[in-house]
């Protein structure tokens, strides 16, 4: 070839050659508009959102199956992308891209691409949920850095995460719940009803958890409830052994304490246990659908019924009798003295069984007494009328057994003799009678297992108090009793459950207080008006805390500093039927089980 002739032949190989780069150019182009124009509307929707609609709890809110629906949009939308570059790439093969170019394709673009184009921009709301999925765990994430630039944006979002989660629960579990003000206001069928067996065990709650979590928090090593949650961490149980089936429960009126309540005697009944409740509300109708869920569930059970005072070797007699009487106050201390050596020395040979028994050893002491100085201290003249400290004493006996008497009987009921599988005690301690009743009560409960340590009786028993606080009368602390109780309890073997409305109801003194806040029984609460002093058992966390710019809520400086693990506002805000329970260094938030109808 010559010269001339190669150097003619050049300029046509560079313009096939540069119209073979345009098209692969504007294939290419092509290409990444469709790959991109189905991103264009998620990244859109998130950018216009941005982070003010993660302030809502319906953002955070998880359905069931959402993993399914995110992918099958990203499925759906690879697939069309796949089958447009398969499509695409047959028309560059056909030579129908070089024809396209060849021509006015300026004025065909719309024709050609634009139906491609509404599909695409179309099939980028198949990623909306994806989408949503990714921008959850996005801002998780930087809320638990504490990155969000707003402050109060900050709180916010928290605050909707948190309802979220016990949204979630309640819808779990198949409870309708109220988003605006908490209040549960139905139940679905075929909710999850207490007792529920869990692996052996009956579950009383449901653990809630946030709806999104980061990895950060997947990874973290949380020290695991012991006792009293499941080894999935998902369920709220009632331990297997009645000895660890110790709690005081803090929360207020309306707040769910009696479903809770309910859900631990079905429990315990499910387990086998005997089961006392002392109800110092005092309603007959909450007693009455106790005893209803009992015997639905197969079990007998009794309301009230005769109270055996006079049960117990001669000491707890005594210490029953002599409750009855006035607390000392220095002008009374002989008589008081005097009376209990009287009741001791008819003991001798074998406790007092009855108000006729005590009746007849005081005024005919001979056969009981040991000898003839205890027959001398019962019958020795005490005033001028003759009367003689065995009658004095009857005289003050008998006035204070006399309003107890519709409640009491030699015959009655004891703890170590329960009259039923649930034994349900209402007491209402407005009324001095029953108040002293309920006082009778407590101290028996603590004879009661004083007792079985004596014996070495482990056998299982659930004892339920409820207001408590009002059943301490006298002289003594409701902090105390119930630090002693609770302290005795475990090595006695049984389970024992207090409740009160709040931590001021367990005393006056903070030192009695804090014992019996910290006498080792695990501590459940629920809503509260004054919850302070209750989260700080629920330890605290080292945080970062960011100060506002002083001139808008934007991020200023930081400190990290340790903040409560739950935040007392949360508590004060708690929905029915959402409690907390801390045990052993541990904590659970869970919503408690609705009760079968």
């Amino acid at each position: 070839m010559s010269l001339e002739q190669s150097t003619a032949a050049a300029p046509e190989s560079d313009g096939l050659s540069d119209a073979i780069e345009a098209i692969l150019g504007a294939c290419l182009l092509a290409v990444a508009g469709l790959v991109a124009l189905p991103l264009l509307v998620p990244v859109l929707v998130a950018r216009v959102a941005g982070d003010g609609i993660a302030t809502k709890a319906l953002f955070w809110k998880v359905r069931r199956g959402h993993w399914i629906v995110n992918t099958i949009g990203a499925i759906a939308v690879t697939l069309l992308l796949a089958t447009e570059a398969v499509l695409l790439g047959e028309w560059v093969a056909s030579g129908g891209a070089e024809q396209f170019f060849a021509g006015d394709w300026v004025g065909q673009l719309a024709p050609t691409f634009g139906p491609w184009t509404m599909v695409n921009l179309l099939a980028g709301a198949l990623l909306l949920p994806l989408t949503w999925s990714i921008r959850r765990r996005q801002i998780a994430e930087r809320v638990r850095a504490r990155r969000i630039e707003d402050v109060l944006r900050q709180e916010r979002i928290e605050v909707a995460r948190k309802r979220a989660a016990d949204a979630a629960t309640a819808d779990r579990i198949g409870i309708r719940l109220d988003p605006q003000t908490g209040r549960i206001t139905g139940v679905r069928e075929g909710a999850v009803t207490v007792p529920h067996t869990v692996d052996g065990q009956e579950a009383f709650g449901f653990v809630t958890r946030s709806t999104v979590r980061s990895v950060a928090d997947r990874f973290h090593d949380a020290r695991q409830v012991r006792d009293w949650v499941d080894p999935t961490g998902r369920y709220l149980l009632m331990p297997g052994s009645s000895s660890a089936a110790r709690a005081l429960i803090i929360a207020e009126s309306g707040s769910g304490k009696t479903v809770l309540i309910n859900g631990l005697v079905l429990c315990a009944l499910e387990y086998g246990w005997p089961v006392f409740v002392i109800d110092a509300k005092g309603d007959p109708a909450d007693a009455r659908s106790m005893v209803a869920l009992a015997h639905a569930a197969g079990r007998t059970a009794t309301i009230g019924g005769q109270w055996n005072l006079f049960s117990g070797p001669a000491e707890q007699v005594t210490a029953k009798l002599m409750r009855l009487m006035p607390v000392p106050d220095g002008a009374n201390q002989h008589y008081l003295d005097e009376i209990r050596g009287v009741l001791q020395a008819v003991q001798t040979a074998a406790p007092i069984r009855s108000a006729a028994d005590l009746r007849d050893r005081l005024m005919n002491p001979g056969p009981h007494v040991r000898d003839q100085f205890d027959l001398t201290l019962v019958n020795q003249t005490v005033d001028r009328n003759g009367a003689t400290a065995g009658s004095r004493a009857l005289q003050s006996l008998a006035v204070a057994l006399r309003p107890l008497e519709r409640w009491i009987a030699e015959d009655g009921w004891s703890y170590a003799a329960p009259p039923a599988d649930l034994t349900v005690v209402p007491v209402s301690p407005v009324d001095d009678a029953q108040a002293r009743l309920g006082d009778l009560l407590l101290l028996d409960l603590r004879n009661f297992l004083s007792a079985r340590l004596e014996a070495g009786d482990k056998s299982p028993v659930l004892v339920i108090v409820d207001e408590f606080p009002q059943l301490v009368t006298g002289a003594q602390d409701p902090g105390d009793t119930a630090g002693s109780l609770f302290e005795t309890a475990r090595s006695a073997g049984v389970g024992l459950v207090l409740a009160t409305q709040s931590p001021a109801g367990l005393s006056n003194d903070d030192i009695r207080r804090r014992r019996a806040l910290t006498s080792g029984a695990a501590l459940i609460f629920g809503r509260s008006k004054d919850p302070e002093e209750i989260v700080q058992y629920a330890g605290t966390m080292m945080r970062m805390e960011a100060s506002g710019q002083a001139a808008g809520d934007r991020l200023g400086s930081a400190r990290a500093q340790h903040t409560f693990v739950v935040p007392p506002q949360d508590v004060r805000e708690a929905a029915d039927g959402a409690f907390w329970l801390v045990q052993g260094g541990a904590i659970a938030a869970f919503r408690a089980l609705p009760q079968p109808t």
